[in-house]
């Protein structure tokens, strides 16, 4: 992975602007807020490309700004001792990442990258003062700590009491639910952009990962392409991920 050096766009045209606030209203964090602080925000935000394993901040950089997506993907992950990677969020349009920056000065504790092209609007440090000062805007902020807090305890959960079979159907389980499109045949989900990183989300090695992918292929349950994967019996899936055993 790569840190690329980004060129700030500082074009406040009524364009741009309008465009950003559409972004803003479509957040969770930041949707239905008080039209000042999504201007202020829009006002203030500087827009950054990156490309496929640039990195938007390294663990123990200084947490002193935030980033909201505009399109593409950015994974959060963590580093073991081995080298071993594990992705503990990932992060769509509409998505923030890196909120802890809005209560926390202390530095990073994970690593965000990015897999293909991918826009984000960065707010630095010294604008989080009109952000704060918002108390629907606190509530909002605790709301999404607490289901962070929550998403990490389901993958603590699932990475240490939990086979690879069942962390995998749980992965895919949970993106039928959200994402699947049924077709002749079954369901089909969006597949990651390498078995790398769905490796990496559900702590596995890649060769056990792809023995798992082919045991399922040869049983029938699953077929894929490079971008998608077509469940054919998702209830079967379903009782894999949460087997009791």
């Amino acid at each position: 992975m790569a840190i690329k050096e980004y060129v700030v766009e500082d074009d406040h045209s009524g364009s741009t602007l309008e465009r950003r606030l559409a972004i803003l209203r479509r957040s969770s964090l930041f949707g239905e807020m008080p039209e000042a602080l999504m201007h202020h925000i829009a006002t203030h935000a500087a827009e950054r490309r990156l490309r496929g394993g640039d990195v938007l901040f390294l663990k123990n950089d200084p947490q002193d700004f935030i980033a909201i997506v505009v399109s593409g993907c950015v994974y959060t992950m963590v580093y073991g001792p081995d080298g071993r990677e594990l992705i503990v969020n990932t992060s769509a349009a509409g998505d923030v990442i890196g909120e802890a920056a809005l209560i926390d000065e202390r530095q990073r504790d994970t690593t965000a990258f990015v897999c293909a092209p991918t826009q984000v609007l960065i707010l630095r440090r010294h604008h989080f003062a009109v952000l704060t000062a918002e108390p629907e805007f606190l509530h909002r902020l605790l709301s999404l700590l607490c289901t962070r807090l929550r998403e990490v305890g389901a993958l603590v959960e699932s990475v240490c009491l939990h086979r690879l079979e069942s962390r995998l159907a749980r992965y895919f389980v949970s993106a039928a639910d959200e994402c699947g499109r049924k077709q002749a045949g079954g369901v089909v989900v969006p597949m990651p952009p390498s078995q790398s990183v769905l490796a990496a989300m559900i702590n596995a090695s890649r060769p056990k990962l792809n023995a798992q992918l082919q045991a399922w292929r040869r049983s029938g349950l699953v077929s894929w392409t490079q971008h998608s994967m077509l469940i054919t019996d998702v209830e079967q899936m379903r009782s894999m991920a949460y087997a009791v055993a």
